[in-house]
This record gives C-alpha cells, structure tokens and sequence, in this order.
C-alpha cells in the first residue's frame, strides 16, 4: 500500500504533465484562460461553473480530470454534496490558493470532520496560483450571458449599490503544497491555535441563511509533519529552490 506522500506525489505530477514547467521553459508559462475553463466546465455539467469563484472549482475539475487521463484505475472522483475530491487509497482535497496571506480555506467544519472520520484522515493539495483579475467587467458581463443573465441576488447588490467582486479572468499554478492530515490533527490544530474552526460563523448566504463554520489555516503555520512536499509548477527554479530547499 503506498503512503500519502506516494500517492500524493501521483496526482500532482499528473495534473504538472500539462501545467507545470517547473520554470524551466523559453515560451509562456501555462495560464487557464477563464472563458475556456467555464464553458468545459459547463459542457461536463461540472457543478461551479456559474460561481464568481469559478476557479476553486475548476481546479477541482482539473485534478479530476488529470487523475482519469493519467491515472486510470488508481484514482476516482469522490463527489459529496459541493465537495469534489478524487479517491485512491486515501482522500485528497484540492483548494485553490491565489492570496498574499495564503490563507487555506477548508469545507465546513461538523462536514469536514464527518469525512476525516469515514475516510481515515484526508489529504489536501494546495494549489497556490497567480491570478489576472476583469478591472473593466468584460468578463464579469459574458460570465452573466453564459448562465443565461444576472441573478435576483446580483440584482438586488447593483440596486442597493453593494461592490460586486472582481472577478478572476485566468490563472496559473505556480506550486503545489501537498499536506495529509490524520483524524485528529485539525481538531488539536485548533486547540494549538495554527487552526481556525469559526471563519464564516454568522455570516449569511445569498438566500439569507446563515453559514455554517469552516477550517481555515494559514500555510506558514501547518506543522512540518504534516507537510508531505511542495511542487515547483511555474516558480523561478532559483527562487524556488531558496525558499523549498529540501523540496528541489
């Protein structure tokens, strides 16, 4: 039976065969253009397509479909509810990461503890990416034509005047943090304070009810024992390799 760190180290170099460099390349690194990822997501019927945060869905996909066309037999998607993950000896949850806390947000806490326990524990692979952002609302204006016009919600946020987001228009994996947790690291990460289990606690969805608390953590303060590794994708190989030493 492999390890995590095996299996781990799997899935991440199958989804690097077709967006990772490792920075060592004389042409464009690989970005996903944000319209061709919503409309394949939308072609599959893969669930988030519409989201204004379409690409923490789309990396969900996209491990998903590395997996199938890379690793057949070894890895399958395991969907519950909103959650996407892939399946092999151990469970992994992709999350998409593009901000300068690189702060990780994980699922709802009383759900996310649910399937540590039915699955022995989970793996989480960090996808830390840099991000183009629409600043002039081209994007934002087709992405509202794919999913055939504006919200009531959207709607109602223009009339009273509330910022609509920006939206991301494209991004590209620069690295990938591959972690595993055991059943009980995240409920005594949160006892140790590296661990936040309240982010989002009172706040309110769009249809007005409350949302449930979810995990969060801050990359820099994970344990070294759960870290498995970390993947240059895109990174300067230099820079890379001064700031993840043992990982070159």
């Amino acid at each position: 039976m492999p390890s995590p760190k095996q299996e781990a180290k799997l899935i991440v170099d199958a989804l690097f065969e077709d967006w990772g460099t490792g920075g060592d390349t004389r042409g464009e690194c690989p970005f996903v253009a944000g319209r061709d990822a919503i409309l394949e997501m939308k072609e599959a019927k893969f669930p988030g397509w519409q989201e204004v945060e379409w690409a923490g869905y789309h990396i969900k996909y996209l491990v998903q479909k590395a997996c199938e066309l890379y690793l057949k037999g070894k890895m399958k998607p395991y969907d519950r509810n909103k959650r996407h993950f892939v399946k092999g000896n151990y469970l992994w949850d992709p999350r998409f990461n593009a901000n300068d806390y690189n702060i990780v947000i994980l699922g709802d806490v009383e759900e996310y503890n649910d399937i540590i326990k039915k699955n022995g524990g989970i793996g989480v692979l960090v996808i830390d990416s840099a991000v183009n952002y629409d600043f002039n609302e081209d994007f934002r204006r087709w992405h509202e034509e794919q999913k055939g016009g504006s919200s009531n919600y959207s709607i109602e946020r223009e009339i009273e005047g509330r910022p609509v987001r920006v939206r991301k228009t494209e991004y590209m994996i620069r690295k990938v943090f591959a972690y595993f947790f055991a059943p009980d690291d995240l409920k005594n990460g949160v006892k140790d304070d590296w661990v936040d289990d309240t982010f989002q606690k009172g706040m309110r969805n769009a249809d007005g009810s409350l949302r449930n608390a979810k995990y969060r953590f801050k990359i820099n303060d994970v344990p070294e024992k759960n870290l498995l590794f970390v993947k240059n994708f895109n990174e300067d190989p230099e820079e890379f390799k001064e700031d993840f030493s043992e990982y070159t």
